[in-house]
């Protein structure tokens, strides 16, 4: 095996063995992220979430509905959301 097929055949069988949160984001569709809660502030009502694509913090605001049901929450949550003109994110949706 030529060092060519060695090095194509490891990048494969890394992509291959990559997580699916990996592009869970992107798969999930425009307005969602994917990840775990890391924190909630009931004051602001505000959470944040580590993304599971770019494992960067997100924060944020939802109503009392959703911050009432994040309480229940376990592991990745699925986040639908507003981008608004500022850019500051309003939670419209969340899945766990």
């Amino acid at each position: 095996m030529t060092r060519f097929s060695l090095i194509k055949s490891m990048v494969l069988a890394a992509l291959i063995t990559v997580p699916g949160t990996l592009w869970a984001c992107d798969a999930a569709g425009k307005q969602t992220h994917i990840g775990d809660i890391t924190a909630v502030n009931a004051s602001a009502q505000s959470f944040t979430i580590r993304d599971a694509q770019t494992q960067s913090l997100i924060t944020f605001v939802a109503n009392n509905e959703i911050m009432s049901n994040l309480k229940e929450a376990k592991g990745s949550i699925m986040v639908n959301y507003e981008e608004a003109d500022d850019g500051n994110l309003t939670a419209v949706g969340v899945t766990f």
